[in-house]
């Protein structure tokens, strides 16, 4: 199936909202630019075949001469840009920059010869014409001999720059299809740019008032949240341990496509219903924030489907314009013609309103665990050296003679007593993870018992 194609089946049937499919790049309308740029080149006997073959002509110079500065192309594509300093939507960012491309030949001030090129004769007489009716009425078009042993002309301009050549003059090809091109491209762009900042402030209130709500819902202090409370920690945890949009190990730390995203939103829902998780959210408000949850992700995978196919869409365009009049937009493009990263930008702005409305409301065990014995600090204690660690971690390390604290190498273990303990941030863990630190407790006085009787006490406590 041809990209054109595809990409319009993909804008209908993903399930777009229409403000983003108005917006998507009009690759079609486009398309129907190229063909008329390609129809008006071919007029002027520049079809791409001529073109091809001049650039090949200087590319294989200039492979010979060891030359690679672009000053050497027999014709140059330039898109004069302009700033336009008006704002446009709620973020206040400057719109793109507006081309008026140009496609200008160089031509020896002196012989009249076509800098670097050869075209045949039909050729030749309409840019002789051109240069007439540009003023240039001294000047004839004709071969360069091809030598390489004559050295190319220096030249001091860029690809992209409108600055006269020394020693040539210029004869500009009237061309009206690529300004049409261009402008449509970049007032596509803008739009998608000006798209993305709507979605972000939408999904951001979307997402502020979810966190009230989960807020609402794992608040310790209500009694109807105390069993739920775990359940809410649960599901973060294994969403967080997912890395659906962002990799979270040392081998995969990137941002995922929507792909790997959608891959791995599905493994998580399935961890889920395998857990059980979901049915023990029988109240309809819990239920309901979860659905919300799950659906802002839907959201931002959406928005990453949909970024990805309108810069491929972005992408293909160029390379057909390339392909079709052999202009080379590739090398002349300037940086302002770039897609805004609508999928990675959005993905990523989104992802962190996620992690700071919503799943900070539900502390995990890891924020809070001994850095010792990797389990929650239950009775913390705290060091001189600010350093945190559960108070049995603290008296295996002082009945083993270690003085120094594993984490920062100070002398400030043997020291520590009952002032040490951290009262504050135990009576906070007691609140948030009840279940974790009376199971904690009951570790602590077995492992007291083994330490005071020896390994039997642990078949004493069994058969009790």
């Amino acid at each position: 199936m041809k990209f054109g194609q595809l990409f319009k089946d993909t804008l209908r049937n993903e399930g777009f909202p229409p403000e983003w499919i108005q917006s998507a790049i009009s690759y079609s309308q486009l398309k129907k630019c190229i063909n008329r740029l390609s129809s008006e080149l071919s007029e002027l006997g520049l079809d791409p075949e001529t073109l091809g073959k001049l650039l090949k002509h200087v590319e294989d110079y200039n492979a010979a001469a060891d030359q690679s500065d672009p000053a050497h192309r027999p014709f140059e594509y330039i898109l004069d840009d302009s700033e336009d300093e008006d704002v446009q939507g709620a973020g206040l960012t400057k719109s793109r920059k507006t081309f008026q491309p140009k496609l200008v030949f160089h031509v020896d001030e002196v012989t009249g010869a076509l800098h670097s090129a050869q075209l045949d004769e039909k050729t030749k007489r309409k840019l002789q014409m051109l240069a007439v009716e540009t003023g240039m009425t001294e000047l004839r078009v004709f071969e360069e001999p091809d030598t390489q042993d004559k050295p190319v002309r220096p030249g001091t301009v860029s690809a992209n720059s409108s600055r006269k050549r020394p020693g040539y003059r210029r004869i500009e090809i009237p061309l009206t299809s690529d300004t049409e091109f261009f402008t449509k491209l970049t007032a596509e762009l803008s739009g998608l740019e000006a798209l993305q900042k709507r979605e972000e402030v939408r999904m951001h209130g979307e997402i502020t008032n979810l966190g009230k709500q989960i807020a609402h819902l794992t608040d310790p202090d209500r009694r109807a949240n105390k069993k739920l409370l775990s359940v809410w920690r649960q599901i973060f945890q294994m969403y967080l341990e997912e890395g659906i949009f962002f990799g979270t190990t040392e081998s995969d730390h990137s941002a995922h496509d929507a792909a790997k995203a959608q891959e791995r939103l599905n493994a998580f829902y399935e961890k889920l219903q395998a857990s059980g998780l979901t049915e023990k959210l029988k109240k309809k408000e819990n239920m309901q924030a979860f659905q919300t949850f799950m659906h802002i992700n839907q959201e931002i995978l959406q928005g990453l489907r949909f970024g990805e196919i309108n810069e491929t869409a972005m992408r293909k365009i160029l390379k057909k314009f390339d392909k079709r009049t052999a202009l080379g937009v590739k090398a002349t493009v300037p940086k302002a013609i770039t897609y805004p990263s609508f999928s990675s930008h959005l993905a990523r702005a989104v992802c962190a309103e996620v992690s700071t409305e919503i799943l900070s409301h539900v502390p995990q065990i890891e924020d809070y665990a001994c850095p010792m014995c990797m389990d929650l600090k239950w009775r913390p204690v705290r060091l001189s050296c600010s350093h945190v660690f559960c108070i049995r971690c603290l008296i295996v390390m002082q009945n083993n003679k270690q003085d120094r604290c594993p984490l920062c190498r100070q002398r400030t273990v043997a020291g520590a007593n009952s002032d040490n303990l951290d009262e504050q941030m135990a009576a906070f863990l007691k609140k948030w993870f009840p279940d974790e630190v009376r199971e904690k407790q009951r570790y602590n006085e077995l492992m007291a018992g083994v330490d005071q009787y020896g390994e039997v006490y642990k078949e004493k406590c069994a058969v009790m």
